[in-house]
């Protein structure tokens, strides 16, 4: 998994080989197709401990335009990666205040005709008059009209030091000048936030009404993406002194503390004169953090949302949407989860170790009813403080600014071959290849020794990590919402699904009345148990074809090899057993290299180059044709009215794969797809994708599936959300409204 998720544009990437070869040039000037870029310095010559201005300057073509640090719904912010001679130093990217551009649902920042990105440079204490200075800069920009373009270049700028502080450039002194102008100033008085009615609140003292008037247009733009929706409307009110700018929040409401960002005056853009613009940082205290979370919407749909409102459920389909997430009691959510939890036992995923548990405790409370029940016990222990481990993790990155969900440990191929492994290890145990513990009451003993409380514990944690790949009705709302929440009720929300998922087992475990409803023991059992471990097996090769979507050839014949090494490790594990002396210290020592080296595979590859999902990927499938992810041209499609079904799936994914395998190849519902004319969209989430994770936070989801509906019947501009589990009825009746094209 990456460190920071960078937030990626929406725009269509188009890599041009005559672009890249005319960016393949270095120096002071580079000529693109679209852009010149070029380093300008405000000093003719640098003396000792010197401070000055540099800047990248982008003279962009007509029509095209580059970002600010908060791109806005769509796009990148520009890079610099200085190289610079001993002892200089460069500071941060000084941001003159940014143009605002719509392409409706879409508002972006940045600049047109030009851009100047200042740099203050800090000169060492030791220079040699008249020596050459040469800084040299990496810039990364990103250009874009009706598609999107990442550009780079080398440049540097070549200075001389001096005995004293450098001279004044006169050629460059207008550009410096028109560049500080439009640096934010300093806050002329206090601020402070709160939240109202899942509004952000931002409240001005006098001092700002004695810089500000009666200003007509304000405009907050925060530096972090996310804190509010920037298509909505900012409402100014003025009560005597006193300034209220009132605005939506957005799919990262704000924490406990400071909010910083600009305040743009009389920001018409359409007019020729760029706006005023004051750096802002009011506090936000606690409380009103709280309100926030849990007030505000999940989040806008990755830009795509080309109208407020929320997205309506299937006809007799229970759904949250990120607004109804933000009104539903707390209460309400715990039960959901409850609810996805139980629904949870009946995934793929689950059902084979809870079978075989279940029939296992059977056998055991024959002969000890009460180690039975505290057992139940230590495995709900182990079910629930894994999926609070599991939240906790989750909570965590997600505060630390990643934008990941449900099922995240899975984008890692690391994660997935280590899953492997463990699979394989069970089967391999089920089958009698080698034995922790005797008879069928030893599954669940698999990951420790002997037949005691902690390997009860560990089946439980077992069960978790095997449930991650599924999701249930009930159960998507509840964790989407519990990622709106703060922590302690998220954490609340999460134990309940994991009481809903070790819920089955533990009633089994004390309800004599239950365990009789199963056989009675007997030879069966040991032919039950080595069945099962066929269903382990086909996990586990399941889990391999996820990891071909995820990495490279390399990546998985690392996996591969991984597997023929767990399998002789487990049989040198069963040789220790049989043998004695040093024919058994060789069996064992066997059985640990084997294991470090299965583990060490993977992990050497872990940076191995990471594929697309080929499952998920766009293409053909059948006579379907499938588009990639662009929010953009799904605004596009929505203005034109076009129908549009977007597929956020993951190789990973069962109930995807379910639904893709069985609805999606009915030939009534391709019919319907072809007849109706729907463009057909997939979201890869296999590996992560910043943009999914948004659009499923807009739409109250933490993972997928989720599939979406535009244009569903003429003059619509709502979405549709369609259930998890799909059928062909409910495809049919989503695009009912429409008019068969066939016809017209």
């Amino acid at each position: 998994m990456t460190t920071t998720m960078r937030k990626l544009t929406v725009c269509m990437l188009i890599f041009m080989a005559t672009a890249q070869t005319a960016l393949a040039s270095s120096g002071n000037v580079v000529a693109a197709p679209n852009v010149h870029a070029r380093l300008e310095s405000a000093v003719l010559a640098v003396g000792p401990r010197q401070s000055f201005l540099v800047a990248l300057v982008l003279d962009l073509r007509e029509g095209w335009h580059t970002y600010w640090r908060n791109p806005g719904d769509s796009g990148q912010a520009t890079r610099l990666s200085w190289t610079l001679p001993a002892g200089f130093q460069a500071g941060p990217i000084q941001w003159p205040a940014p143009e605002r551009f719509v392409l409706a649902p879409l508002v972006n920042f940045g600049y047109a005709k030009q851009a100047v990105y200042l740099v203050r440079m800090h000169a060492p204490s030791a220079l040699h008059a008249g020596a050459p200075v040469s800084l040299r800069a990496r810039a990364h920009w990103l250009v874009c009209s009706n598609v999107c373009i990442p550009e780079s270049a080398d440049l540097h700028l070549d200075l001389r030091a001096s005995a004293t502080a450098g001279e004044t450039d006169p050629a460059t002194a207008a550009l410096f000048a028109r560049a500080r102008a439009g640096l934010p100033r300093k806050t002329p008085g206090p601020s402070r936030a709160s939240v109202r009615n899942g509004r952000l609140v931002l409240t001005l003292g006098p001092h700002f009404g004695a810089h500000l008037g009666t200003a007509r247009s304000l405009q907050f733009i925060p530096y972090r993406d996310g804190v509010i929706e920037y298509a909505a409307p900012q409402i100014l009110t003025h009560q005597g002194a006193t300034i209220r700018l009132a605005m939506k929040l957005g799919y990262q409401p704000p924490k406990a503390g400071t909010i910083r960002g600009i305040l743009l005056v009389n920001g018409d853009h359409a007019a020729a004169q760029r706006a005023l613009a004051y750096a802002i940082a009011p506090r936000l205290d606690a409380s009103a953090a709280t309100t926030a979370t849990s007030s505000a919407a999940a989040g806008r749909y990755a830009a795509t949302a080309a109208q407020p409102g929320t997205p309506s459920a299937s006809p007799g389909v229970p759904s949250l949407s990120a607004a109804h997430v933000a009104t539903t009691p707390f209460w309400t959510l715990v039960g959901l989860a409850l609810l996805g939890g139980l629904v949870l036992n009946l995934m793929p995923c689950v059902l084979p170790v809870l079978s075989i548990k279940a029939v296992s405790l059977v056998e055991q409370a024959r002969r000890h009813p009460r180690e039975v029940r505290i057992k139940g016990l230590a495995f709900a222990a182990g079910t629930v403080a894994s999926m609070l481990a599991l939240s906790l993790v989750l909570l965590s990155l997600r505060a630390g600014g990643e934008q990941i969900g449900w099922g995240f440990q899975l984008q890692s191929p690391l994660f997935v071959t280590l899953m492997v492994y463990l699979l394989l290890l069970v089967g391999l145990n089920l089958s009698g290849v080698f034995e922790f513990g005797g008879g069928l009451a030893g599954l669940g003993e698999n990951l420790t020794h002997g037949d005691n409380l902690r390997a009860a514990f560990f089946t439980g944690v077992l069960t978790t990590l095997v449930a991650t790949p599924c999701t249930a009705p009930f159960m998507a709302a509840a964790v989407g919402a519990a990622l709106s929440q703060p922590a302690p009720r998220a954490l609340a929300i999460f134990a309940a699904l994991g009481i809903g998922l070790c819920l089955p087992l533990t009633l089994v475990s004390f309800a004599p009345w239950m365990r009789r409803m199963l056989p009675k023991p007997g030879a069966w059992m040991d032919t039950l148990k080595q069945a099962l471990a066929f269903p382990m097996y086909a996990s586990a090769a399941w889990l391999v074809w996820v990891l071909a979507q995820q990495t490279s050839s390399m990546g998985l014949a690392a996996a591969l090899a991984g597997c023929v090494l767990v399998s002789l490790a487990a049989w040198a594990y069963r040789r220790t057993k049989a043998g004695r002396g040093a024919g058994k210290f060789a069996a064992g020592a066997t059985a640990i290299l084997a294991l470090l080296a299965a583990i060490m595979l993977p992990v050497q590859l872990d940076g191995a180059p990471i594929a697309p999902g080929a499952a998920a990927a766009s293409g053909q499938a059948g006579d379907l044709s499938w588009v990639p992810y662009d929010p953009a041209r799904i605004a596009q499609l929505r203005a034109a009215g076009k129908p549009v079904l977007v597929d956020f799936t993951a190789s990973w994914c069962l109930t995807c794969l379910v639904n893709e395998r069985t609805v999606f190849a009915e030939p009534a519902v391709r019919a319907i797809f072809r007849d109706k004319g729907v463009t057909l969209v997939k979201g890869d989430w296999t590996n992560g994708d910043p943009r999914i994770t948004k659009a499923l936070a807009a739409f109250g989801r933490a993972g997928v599936p989720l599939y979406v509906v535009y244009n569903a019947t003429p003059g619509s501009r709502q979405p549709v959300v369609l259930p998890q589990l799909l059928t062909t009825r409910i495809v049919e009746d989503a695009f009912a409204g429409l008019p068969d094209r066939r016809f017209q």
